[in-house]
């Protein structure tokens, strides 16, 4: 799935002068889905993630344990205030409402997104800090009809990019969380 959000999402990305990399396991990682419906929140967080992402680069890292799959976008834009990690799945809500101007949409895409993962017996959370970006992570029962206990993927951002930014603020004389 994720190669061909690649290649719809390509052009966007190139012209935010933003590249999109995948973290993908050696394995794939397979699950009872309804197709339509996946495509609809994979393409939704990916085109979201390049729009909100300033120009910096997207990380897509789908990993599994013997229960879920898992799907994390990671931008490195904006990022979301306190309190908008749950906001953001409210029909027409913008963190910036003059950014429909320029990017377009309705408002209603993570809405959708969030009921079609519900329909999966899923989760879509996210996670943001201002200056540092947002991931946004999708959470998918192998089988459907089982119920999720927990995700093999963390929400946040991982911890190398977490030690990388403590190291960078350090030589810039700052502190880092």
């Amino acid at each position: 799935m994720c190669g061909r959000f690649a290649a719809a999402c390509g052009r966007r990305a190139a012209r935010r002068r933003c590249r999109i990399e995948f973290r993908l396991p050696a394995e794939p990682c397979i699950a009872e889905v309804d197709k339509r419906r996946v495509d609809r929140i994979l393409r939704n967080l990916l085109v979201n993630a390049v729009e909100h992402g300033e120009g910096k680069d997207v990380v897509v890292t789908v990993t599994a344990d013997r229960d879920a799959v898992a799907v994390g976008v990671r931008d490195h834009g904006v990022g979301l205030r306190p309190g908008e990690e749950q906001l953001v799945f409210e029909r027409f809500w913008r963190a910036d409402p003059a950014r429909a101007r320029t990017t377009g949409g309705t408002g209603l895409g993570l809405a959708i997104a969030l009921e079609d993962a519900r329909l999966h017996g899923g989760w879509l959370q996210a996670w943001g800090e201002r200056g540092r970006g947002s991931v946004f992570r999708l959470t998918l029962p192998r089988s459907a009809g089982h119920a999720l206990a927990g995700s093999p993927l963390s929400l946040g951002p991982a911890e190398t990019e977490v030690a990388a930014s403590a190291l960078e603020a350090e030589r810039q004389g700052g502190a880092a969380w």
